[in-house]
């Protein structure tokens, strides 16, 4: 059984992912409402994964909520990769966790794609609408991660008592 201090680190990282998967799709909402989608352009090779063709734009604006939304990305893939690696490494007989971690890092790599590809199609409904469906999913696998993590360590830290 796992000691609790070696679950610390994955908790974190779960509970993490499940926050900042969160967030992020609010900060997506807000791109949305705010019209600032293709603030960084579209179609085009500078739209993506550059911004107006920039490595660092100006933020200021719609540029500033656009580019907020993508940096964002890269706090949730840490945390969801990292929970992933944790899970691999430490927790390899914990089946339900290895495999939600691996879903987990696996549905955010395709919805990175499709938000590629929202910028790309100019905010197409359709590619926009499965962004958004994606972005669902993802929020439920991580929940359910950190539902999982939560119950193994709890078990863990009862166990060791």
């Amino acid at each position: 059984m796992a000691s609790p201090r070696g679950t610390v680190g994955l908790r974190i990282l779960a509970y993490g992912s499940a926050l900042s998967t969160y967030v992020l799709i609010v900060i997506g909402g807000y791109v949305v409402f705010s019209g600032s989608g293709v603030a960084c352009g579209s179609s085009g090779p500078d739209s993506w994964p550059l911004c107006n063709g920039q490595a660092l734009p100006t933020l200021s604006g719609p540029v500033l909520v656009e580019w907020t939304h993508r940096l964002f990305t890269l706090v949730v893939g840490l945390f969801v990769l990292g929970t992933t690696v944790i899970a691999w490494s430490r927790h390899r007989q914990e089946k339900r966790i290895l495999q939600l971690s691996t879903i987990s890092s696996l549905v955010l790599l395709g919805q990175i794609l499709l938000g590629m590809a929202t910028v790309k199609t100019g905010l197409d409904p359709l590619v926009s609408t499965a962004h958004l469906a994606v972005a669902s999913a993802l929020l439920a696998v991580v929940m359910l991660n950190a539902i999982t993590v939560r119950r193994f360590t709890t078990s863990s830290d009862l166990v060791l008592r």
